[in-house]
């Protein structure tokens, strides 16, 4: 009885310090962020943070897990609330545009994340995770289409990779200030694809 408030507020803190460095990680970079900044930050000391990540790569990479894990229980807790596939899909689309600082962060994480993982094979199977539930997501959204009979008889992983290929290049190109690419434009390419390889017959935005 009495170590459930003490769970609590140990899980707070550790909270707190993820949630302090991956905002860090996404304004600085990855290789930019000491263990000092995250304490200040979080109005604690080195060694608070040390007693729950031993060493500096253990908080950054449980941030980074922790910023996309945040990502996928807000996008999903969205979705759910959606019955119509396409409607459903789109939402999902809305989700992944680079518009705001929220998602422009989370991009940033995870921009930093490839980087990291052609390096580190230790967070290998942790990124093949994280891209296997974003590929099953869509996956997921076209075979709710296909049983509500709005969209074709096409291979569902085989669309979900085009989608998050397409999705993952646009949102580069943004992040990255490439000529020609913005957010609206990434929509309205992002849209062409779902109507163009899934739509029974062309659908309205």
């Amino acid at each position: 009885m009495n170590e459930a408030p003490e769970s609590r507020g140990s899980q707070d803190r550790r909270t707190a310090i993820l949630e302090a460095a991956w905002q860090l990680i996404a304004e600085r970079g990855y290789h930019h962020v000491r263990v000092q900044d995250v304490a200040r930050i979080c109005g604690t000391s080195t060694g608070t943070i040390h007693y729950y990540f031993p060493g500096k790569d253990d908080v950054l990479r449980e941030a980074l897990r922790y910023c996309v894990d945040q990502a996928f229980e807000r996008q999903g807790s969205i979705l759910r609330q959606i019955d119509n596939a396409r409607k459903r899909l789109l939402a999902l689309i809305e989700m992944q545009l680079p518009s705001g600082v929220q998602i422009r962060n989370e991009w940033s994480i995870w921009l930093q994340f490839w980087s990291e993982t052609c390096l580190n094979l230790d967070l290998r199977p942790v990124h093949n995770d994280f891209y296997a539930r974003w590929m099953d997501a869509v996956v997921s959204i076209v075979r709710r289409g296909q049983r509500q009979g709005i969209f074709r008889d096409v291979d569902p992983v085989v669309f979900a990779r085009l989608l998050t290929s397409a999705t993952d290049g646009a949102a580069i190109k943004i992040l990255t200030g490439a000529p020609g690419m913005s957010v609206d434009v990434m929509r309205n390419m992002l849209v062409s694809i779902v109507d163009k390889e899934l739509a029974l017959t062309p659908s309205p935005v």
